[in-house]
């Protein structure tokens, strides 16, 4: 299998990245040969049946200029049953050079980009405490006829590939819909979480290796730090939980574009005292912070996600660690928390809403473990990475034997 994406060295500041790096390592541990390419040394490069190919770092341009050449030269000399991407550029490229060295074109898709485009677009002209460099980032980025090329591009890459693997069935019904791509190409296959390394730890000695208070109340986000995700309304919530729970504290564990005005408005509510913005964590120890923590939350917004549904690796990980959620209640958060019964579902975009599903855990300490209990149980045994990658190998599989 040639795996043409870039795998880099993780962080939390690009949830994709650990995906790409979970789905790898998982399918390697199926007995899949793989070749990858990186801009840096992983622990998958260390594994015996993945191999790397080293690209040096640049920008987006002189990447994918780089990884094509590279891929170009492997090509060259093998032929391989699955090429698996989930880069617009590199299954458009494929599809026009490769077809004929690679049996079957599988491409990943995990969102739509001209929803989170236009998102984008209202944050900047709406949310007063955007900054402009944002603004001006995205409205070049975004609203011009670059994106538009990319839209093309991606569009020729679905058409190009096998098989289709989407992380929701909102994704496949939109592709559908708006794409045209007949149904039967399009997979869909969750997120997962990696179970071996988010678990139970012991929540004394998770505090006391982040120099933690070991006394007050941890509510923990965990995630990249961009429009969608509705951190804002978890800040905006702050005071109603205070007022109740005045010990209480909150991590916001990640990085990402809204970073300082996330800041800058927990400045403006009076709260800056009760929240600790951590910036980038090793994915290692992240599951340190969800276990130093008492309740975690996910407080996602209406706009890309509910039209599309959700497959969230926070969710996931949360549960993983046996702590109870309060999160949004949309298509895929809000069905998960009913199948499991890990947590509380919310209103979203309603920081009263988020206010009171939090406060209901913090004056039951035995509905939390409660909650914690059956959503460790429900994510080991539906959402490791291996059960997705056992997913994932088996629609490369198909469509390879399809194609016989």
């Amino acid at each position: 299998m040639l795996f043409l994406d870039m795998v880099r060295p993780l962080s939390l500041a690009d949830g994709s990245l650990i995906h790409r790096y979970e789905l790898v390592s998982n399918l390697a541990r199926l007995d899949n040969e793989i070749h990858i390419f990186t801009v840096g040394k992983t622990s998958i490069s260390n594994m015996t049946n993945v191999h790397s190919h080293y690209v040096p770092p640049g920008n987006f341009l002189s990447l994918t200029v780089n990884y094509f050449k590279s891929s170009i030269r492997l090509l060259g000399s093998e032929t391989f049953d699955v090429l698996y991407t989930r880069n617009p550029n590199f299954g458009f490229l494929a599809g026009l050079f490769c077809k004929s060295r690679c049996k079957i074109v599988v491409y990943e898709l995990n969102g739509i980009p001209e929803d989170e485009k236009n998102l984008f677009r209202e944050k900047s002209e709406e949310n007063k405490f955007l900054q402009s460099e944002i603004r001006s980032k995205f409205s070049n980025q975004y609203f011009s006829a670059h994106a538009r090329l990319k839209l093309f591009i991606l569009k020729k890459a679905l058409g190009f590939s096998d098989r289709i693997i989407a992380v929701t069935p909102g994704i496949k019904a939109n592709l559908e819909k708006s794409y045209n791509i007949p149904g039967e190409k399009i997979v869909v296959v969750s997120n997962g979480a990696n179970t071996f390394l988010f678990r139970p730890l012991e929540q004394e000695t998770c505090r006391r290796e982040l120099g933690l208070d070991l006394k007050i109340t941890f509510i923990c986000f965990v995630g990249n730090l961009a429009p969608w995700q509705g951190v804002e309304y978890l800040l905006k919530a702050a005071p109603y939980i205070l007022s109740k729970s005045p010990e209480c504290h909150f991590l916001i564990v990640g990085d990402g574009a809204m970073k300082n005005d996330l800041m800058k408005l927990s400045r403006e509510l009076g709260v800056e005292d009760r929240f600790t913005f951590t910036g980038v964590i090793a994915y290692d120890r992240v599951p340190l912070y969800v276990n130093a923590s008492d309740i975690c939350t996910a407080p996602f917004i209406f706009a890309r996600n509910a039209k599309i549904g959700l497959s969230p690796l926070k969710l996931y990980e949360y549960m993983a660690c046996g702590k109870p959620v309060v999160a949004s209640n949309i298509s895929g958060v809000s069905d998960v928390l009913e199948a499991s019964g890990g947590g509380i579902p919310v209103f979203p975009e309603n920081p009263g809403a988020l206010a009171e599903g939090i406060f209901k855990l913090l004056e039951d300490p035995g509905l939390r473990m409660k909650l914690g209990s059956k959503g460790l149980s429900y994510v080991t045994e539906n959402y490791s990475w291996y059960s997705v990658a056992k997913k994932v190998n088996e629609v490369c599989k198909s469509a390879f034997e399809a194609e016989k």
